[in-house]
């Protein structure tokens, strides 16, 4: 025990003479698969290579701090507590928006087109369902 106890504080000891550190976000809680990753999922810790044995840091990108706290990214795989976030474990929320203008009236709604013909359109909602737009603005 008193052997872990002297390798811990020589890793502290030489770790404050390190020049080279980075930030890196680290995750608080546990992040499920397809959760959004926000800022009180995660926080920001100095790492240099003496810490990197402690963190067990495997990743060789981590998460670019500035693009994480202005997207909205999901993570692709189930993410433990205290493990870094590497940028391979995330991706970017896709803005599926669609606008038609049917001349007198114009229909907002999310999803992605599946078909359009001239009586109608088909749209894959983010949960699944598929809706039917008449363009006479009728829903189905």
């Amino acid at each position: 025990m008193l052997k872990y106890k002297i390798i811990l504080l020589l890793c502290l000891i030489s770790s404050s003479f390190s020049i080279d550190t980075q930030l890196v976000p680290v995750s608080i809680k546990s992040i499920n698969y397809k959760e959004e990753v926000n800022s009180s999922k995660y926080i920001l810790v100095e790492v240099n290579d003496t810490n990197k044995l402690i963190y067990n840091i495997r990743c060789k990108d981590y998460a670019d701090i500035n693009k994480l706290k202005s997207n909205k990214y999901r993570a692709k795989h189930y993410i433990k507590k205290n493990k870094v976030i590497c940028k391979k474990s995330l991706y970017t929320i896709a803005n599926n928006k669609i606008n038609f203008d049917f001349g007198s009236f114009e229909i907002e709604s999310f999803g992605k087109v599946i078909q359009e013909t001239n009586q109608y359109v088909k749209i894959r909602k983010p949960n699944g369902k598929i809706e039917k737009i008449y363009k006479d603005g009728s829903r189905l």
